[in-house]
């Protein structure tokens, strides 16, 4: 590649070459290093330098989507444009930079050139229709060709009630809506709170409160209060083209990170912020592709400009908090939660937040004292038993980590009670007392009833082996665990119970095998019994907790 790089015409023409291909050497060491802005800041000056270098536009191009630098993105896409290169991608690029502008002209271009590509051609009658819109034309035919495209049609409804709601014909999105609100879609949650939004900023607020019926997520909750206690500033807003438009890059965004398509999930959430301009819900957006691809500072800073009094505030501080841990920037995130909960002292959410980040540093007494807080709150508020289960799930798990028992029991048993049907509850319930080996067969019977309701579950098949084994039922728990590590095979406590299980069973040869495979991933103590059981085999003391 750099001896490509090297020989290529438009280095051999301008500049010095070797000065050229020392910056790309330069762009690629700083790569590896997970330097990317570094990376970037070269890529951009080197590209200044050779406008014309296929090599560096494509470099430039992942560098720029990496780091957000859309400009250097947008330059980097007329290079490869012009050499007939570009990806079926990248004219989302120069058309959001031309919309952004009110180029229609170059926006009309971009789309030509989308649909030669292919690929993304379905998104063609969505962006001419925002083009008309934004002109002030009526986008009905236009929307209308969507019917056409099976991904198109996806996408259709909510575009169809977003441009009834841009161009001022709320009568006719009201009528889209109603069946859309009575589905009570999970995926529809953002789209119910960008109409609601609207109706709000137009003093309509028993539409809105007719949208938001559900109360389905915490965006919608929060908007609902916002919208009882008359609070206008940072809530109310109407959906425009440009909100419009960007709205369906944020749902492309959204999809593709589901599908794990990182790369492309970065392009669309970046094309959705330059063309919606300041939006709460772009900068939430483009924070999640950042954090999947482990960009977790840039992520921070999105989620950062998400205000309080934006309906998103506490999903964004969540998702901050989450980038911060991950990070290892315990003490920033925890003095950003110190700093929540002086604005807002009595919202049990934020004494979670702050028990997760505590026990995600290990001290998992803190991460108590701050769930019962929550728990405290929670029940003053009244709030509903499924948000009161997890509370006490919460609680329990970090007494039970801290060796707070048996109040650990006693709250997990509270969660239960509340939700008598959680899997997750009732194998937390039931290992946690089979670990300390008591009330076993309560516990095997909270197992047994979690794997009826959960199979799939790597976590809770391994629990039911697990039972099966500290029972005597030594073939059958194996069969279990063996399932169990089809769906986690780096887990170590899987690997460490199937060890067991092999051994006790005669398969003395496959138990190291199953225990060494848990050794790779397993730490401190266990780590430590794990090694002691490949040396000198199972021992009674040496059974997994």
């Amino acid at each position: 590649m750099v001896a490509g790089l090297a020989g290529t015409p438009a280095l051999a023409s301008r500049g010095d070459s070797s000065s050229a291909l020392n910056r790309f050497v330069a762009a690629r060491l700083a790569e590896s290093s997970n330097e990317s802005q570094a990376a970037a800041a070269i890529y951009a000056e080197s590209l200044k330098e050779q406008p014309d270098n296929e090599l560096l536009a494509g470099k430039a191009f992942v560098s720029a989507i990496a780091v957000g630098d859309f400009d250097l993105a947008v330059t980097a896409v007329r290079t490869l444009q012009l050499r007939g290169k570009a990806d079926p991608e990248m004219p989302l690029l120069p058309f959001a930079a031309a919309f952004a502008q009110n180029d229609w002209n170059g926006a009309e271009r971009a789309i030509v050139e989308l649909e030669a590509l292919k690929n993304f051609a379905f998104m063609q009658p969505f962006l001419q229709a925002w083009l008309e819109t934004a002109r002030g034309q009526d986008a009905s035919a236009t929307l209308s060709l969507a019917q056409a495209d099976t991904t198109a049609r996806y996408y259709l409804e909510e575009q169809l009630i977003l441009n009834r709601l841009a161009s001022r014909k709320e009568s006719e999105a009201i009528g889209l809506l109603a069946g859309l609100v009575k589905r009570n879609e999970a995926r529809m949650a953002p789209l119910r709170v960008a109409a609601a939004r609207h109706f709000w900023a137009n003093n309509d607020p028993a539409t809105a409160n007719e949208i938001l019926q559900f109360r389905s997520s915490g965006p919608e909750q929060k908007l609902l209060q916002q919208i009882e206690a008359g609070q206008k500033k940072g809530v109310a807003l109407r959906v425009t083209p440009s909100t419009g438009m960007a709205f369906l890059f944020q749902r492309l965004s959204n999809d593709l990170l589901a599908q794990r398509v990182e790369f492309l999930s970065q392009v669309m959430a970046q094309v959705g912020a330059r063309v919606a301009g300041t939006s709460d819900y772009a900068s939430l957006t483009l924070g999640r592709a950042f954090a999947s691809a482990e960009n977790h500072d840039l992520a921070v800073a999105e989620y950062e400009r998400i205000a309080v009094d934006s309906p998103y505030y506490l999903v964004a501080l969540s998702s901050q908090i989450a980038s911060l841990v991950t990070n290892r920037q315990y003490d920033r995130a925890l003095a950003r939660l110190d700093m929540a909960l002086k604005y807002n002292p009595d919202a049990p959410e934020l004494y979670i937040l702050q028990g997760q980040a505590l026990q995600a540093m290990g001290d998992n007494k803190a991460a108590a004292s701050s769930f019962e807080s929550a728990v405290a709150l929670g029940e003053k508020q009244d709030q509903p038993a499924l948000v009161m289960a997890n509370y006490w799930l919460a609680l329990g798990g970090a007494q039970e980590q801290a060796g707070i028992w048996p109040a650990a029991l006693q709250a997990l048993q509270k969660a239960n009670e509340l939700l008598p049907n959680s899997p997750t509850i009732l194998n937390y319930l039931g290992y946690a007392q089979l670990e300390r080996r008591e009330n076993e067969e309560e516990a095997i019977a909270a197992i047994k009833q979690a794997h009826e309701l959960r199979s799939d579950s790597p976590a809770i098949t391994d629990s039911l082996g697990w039972a099966y084994y500290i029972t005597g039922e030594h073939d059958r728990a194996i069969g279990y665990l063996e399932n169990a590590l089809e769906g986690q095979p780096k887990d170590p406590t899987i690997n460490e119970h199937l060890g067991d299980a092999y051994w006790t069973a005669g398969r003395l040869y496959e138990a190291r095998y199953a225990w060494r495979s848990a050794e790779l991933f397993a730490e401190g103590d266990d780590a430590q019994r794990l090694a002691s059981k490949i040396d000198m085999g199972l021992r009674p003391d040496l059974v997994s907790p």
